[in-house]
């Protein structure tokens, strides 16, 4: 819209030099038509056909200067000259206006002439400096608003790792507090529980002790009846799988342990202990007897069921019926994943060793 609005402009000036000609005639009136066709031309091939545009562009303003009368037409033939890229087609436009001085224009027509074309042109690089300048900037901004995407997308993701980090530093303190309890405040009801029933035997012939004795028996075993379940609840609030898993192969021995854990939400605290349990035995098994060095455990919730698979590159044979009879663990896994009603398969290659254990979620969630 801009290069429209110069270009009236500029044609608007060519009409004033055919005021200053005194008189209007059929060449002044083609040649301002074919200087505004060109001008088109030029736009439609500017972009995609910098030649041609370039060769328009020069051809009229050779005609404008060449055919006699036509020399109105020059400002607006020159108004794209700024805009070939070659440096030489400057000096296009002060020839054009010598010829035409040279060819009976007089010399303050000429001068008039000269000055409209000088201004033309720099309408046009004035026009050409703005739209790029207004490119660069739709430009910055589209940077911008991707940096503020960005920005924005890190900064979630900032913040759910904040999240989770505090979720999983609340989870490992509730563990370090529940086992504290289950280490210290356990171990001494126990053994106050002991300590009255051998009492009670040491004085089995004084009734009166005995029953007292008994009352406070009973008294501590329901304290630590109760303390046991504190502290199950405890830890059942306090198992998140994905720190689990990370801290068993950071523990595991091997070098390279790669864990990715999918699970959307927290399952249930049997579910978590029973893949946790899995892994450590399935890790342990990969360190200890296969001397594996590379292990990869990767946890999943699909609609219907929990899954998980163990990979390691031990040194295993790709015959692994027997293993469940030589003590390797599998039994036990086994055994933990069938009592949820899930299912574990178990298999080896020659090169890796896996355990995929699957779980279903009803009746679990």
């Amino acid at each position: 819209m801009e290069r429209i609005a110069d270009k009236c402009v500029v044609l608007l000036a060519c009409l004033s030099l055919v005021a200053l000609a005194g008189a209007v005639d059929a060449v002044r009136v083609v040649a301002l038509l074919v200087a505004v066709g060109a001008g088109a031309c030029f736009e439609l091939s500017h972009g995609r056909r910098p030649a041609a545009a370039a060769t328009v562009c020069c051809v009229t303003c050779a005609l404008a200067a060449l055919v006699p009368g036509a020399w109105v037409a020059l400002p607006l033939a020159c108004y794209d000259l700024p805009r070939v890229r070659s440096r030489w087609v400057l000096v296009v436009a002060p020839c054009c206006v010598a010829w035409a001085w040279a060819a009976g224009v007089p010399a303050t027509t000429a001068a008039v002439l000269l000055a409209l074309v000088a201004c033309s042109m720099v309408l046009s690089w004035r026009c050409g400096r703005s739209v790029g300048l207004e490119r660069e900037l739709h430009g910055l901004q589209d940077d911008l608003q991707d940096k503020v995407i960005d920005l924005r997308e890190k900064n979630r993701e900032l913040e759910d790792a904040r999240a989770y980090e505090s979720h999983a530093a609340a989870l490992a303190e509730r563990t370090r507090i529940a086992r504290e309890i289950h280490d210290s405040v356990g171990h001494q009801l126990t053994r106050l529980v002991l300590e009255v029933e051998a009492l009670k035997v040491v004085h089995r012939d004084d009734a009166t002790a005995v029953e007292e004795l008994g009352e406070l028996s009973d008294g501590l075993g329901e304290a630590l009846t109760s303390m046991r379940a504190s502290v199950h609840a405890l830890e059942d609030s306090a198992v998140d799988v994905g720190v689990e898993l990370n801290r068993l192969a950071g523990q595991s021995g091997i070098a390279h342990v790669d864990v990715d854990c999918g699970l959307e939400g927290s399952p249930p605290a049997v579910v978590s202990r029973c893949l946790v349990a899995v892994t450590r035995e399935a890790l342990t098994n990969a360190a200890r007897h296969a001397h594996a060095t590379h292990a990869t455990v990767h946890a999943t919730g699909l609609p219907g069921i929990w899954q998980l698979r163990v990979e390691n590159d031990g040194d295993v044979p790709e015959d692994v019926a027997g293993l469940e009879e030589r003590g390797m663990g599998l039994r036990g896994m086994r055994e933990r994943v069938e009592g949820l009603g899930g299912t574990l398969l178990v298999q080896s290659d020659g090169r890796r060793f896996s355990v995929f254990a699957s779980i279903p979620r009803k009746g679990q969630a």
